[in-house]
């Protein structure tokens, strides 16, 4: 039972809060920790979000701190909410304060570039919260994709050596510790670059609107409307002259990822992406405030034109060549990840199938017979059910190996994989595919009980 936990600072994620609780507690062992806050020990402490809290440390949470407060104010909901249709948003968040989902049912969560593999900080914030408050935190503005500086202090956001994922399920690094007190400040002079951090963080810190349901689409058309990228019909969109001009202006930002022509085509002319980080981009290039994104005056009738307008996109025929040669770069990157586990907080990897993919990038399924080079991406990662579970036995084996201190048998394989017992004949010439004879008979004796 939580008997204390301590007061949660300004913009300050909820992981990092359940970090400075373990620490302020005293607990030496991370798991006494998660049997505390989570219901069970394959729960991993999620560092965007909250995690699936047990009844008893929800009910706590909640009489401290209104659990829909949690969300909105100390979790990463913003960014993934904010410009998804009403219903899924309300959805979102309900389930992400009382249920146990996967966030990447809720939203579209893009595998991270490369830029962004870590929880970042400002070393000012860093020791202005030391001053103030004793001790530094994590903060939420910080972890923003494509957000490169503090637009507080003007200075170059730092890599933690703190993974951004949740790979590690006892693991609550808290930033008093990752984070020195000598870390080098480094000013930022770009005032474009210093303009579009505060432009974000607008956005981010505006209140998000459970009342209307504007689409992003009919926002950003009338955005455009009057502008060299729109003849005066809005009928048509100079979407060539558009990309080429957005790129060349964010080349003078140094962003972590700058949007390609395929993600601003589907977000601006479908709908069908809801990109934080990309709607920014689009805002910020088109001189739109933060409210003109956030909270536009928009009536019924102007939703209405604008939907007429850009569904004419049905009546051309799209340019298969160059969308398969964009697309199959996006499915490869999506692939891989979901194959190799980096998708999955906890690093499990699973099978790679044409719906799920589909799913994640918005394609219509029957779109893939227009590409062959898509196509061919997902033939490579095809595999049989039974080979899908030897990899991800493999991986349950060697993930309980690194981190149960106990002994374990059958069920905490079953409870990671989800695999039946019955199939695992199946499963066994595959084995020894992804491990050594060694390991290979040590998983048939643990799934066997020998």
């Amino acid at each position: 039972m939580i008997t204390y936990l301590p007061e949660i600072y300004p913009d300050e994620l909820v992981y990092s809060w359940f970090c400075r609780y373990a620490i302020h507690s005293g607990y030496t062992s991370h798991k006494r920790v998660l049997q505390e806050l989570y219901c069970k020990k394959s729960d991993t402490p999620i560092k965007e979000f909250i995690g699936n809290l047990n009844p008893e440390a929800r009910e706590c949470i909640d009489k401290m701190y209104p659990l829909r407060d949690l969300v909105l104010n100390h979790t990463m909901y913003p960014q993934y909410a904010r410009f998804i249709p009403l219903e899924q948003k309300k959805d979102a968040l309900y389930k992400l304060c009382y249920q146990n989902c996967d966030v990447h049912h809720l939203f579209a969560v893009l595998p991270r570039c490369e830029k962004e593999q870590y929880l970042k900080y400002c070393p000012v914030c860093a020791s202005e919260d030391r001053q103030k408050y004793g001790e530094t935190y994590w903060h939420r503005k910080h972890q923003i994709r494509n957000m490169g500086i503090c637009p507080k202090h003007k200075c170059k956001l730092q890599d933690s050596s703190v993974s951004a994922k949740s790979m590690n399920i006892y693991n609550f690094s808290v930033a008093e510790i990752a984070i020195s007190d000598s870390e080098e400040y480094i000013p930022v002079d770009n005032p474009l670059q210093i303009r579009f951090a505060k432009y974000t963080e607008q956005v981010f810190d505006a209140p998000v609107d459970f009342e209307k349901d504007v689409p992003l689409s009919t926002i950003l058309y009338y955005a455009m409307k009057n502008t060299k990228y729109m003849k005066s019909t809005g009928k048509c969109r100079y979407m060539t002259k558009f990309v080429s001009d957005m790129t060349r202006f964010y080349e003078q930002i140094e962003l972590n990822e700058i949007a390609s022509i395929g993600r601003i085509q589907r977000t601006l002319l479908s709908g069908e992406r809801y990109d934080f980080s990309l709607t920014c981009q689009i805002g910020f290039f088109l001189n739109m405030t933060s409210e003109d994104l956030t909270a536009p005056k928009l009536s019924e009738e102007q939703i209405r034109t604008e939907k007429e307008s850009h569904y004419i996109k049905e009546k051309t025929t799209p340019d298969w060549e160059e969308y398969d040669n964009k697309m199959s770069l996006a499915i490869e990157a999506v692939a891989a990840d979901i194959y190799s586990g980096a998708a999955d907080s906890m690093g499990k990897p699973e099978k790679v199938t044409e719906k799920f993919i589909c799913r994640i990038l918005a394609i219509k399924q029957h779109q893939l017979e227009n590409m062959p080079k898509c196509r061919a991406v997902l033939e490579r990662y095809s595999e049989s059910y039974p080979e899908s579970w030897a990899r991800k036995l493999v991986w349950a084996y060697e993930w309980l190996e690194n981190n149960e201190e106990n002994i374990f048998y059958w069920k905490h394989l079953r409870k990671l994989t989800g695999i039946k017992k019955e199939r695992f004949d199946e499963i066994i010439p595959y084995l020894k595919k992804y491990a050594d004879e060694d390991e290979v008979k040590l998983i048939v004796a643990t799934v066997k009980g020998i």
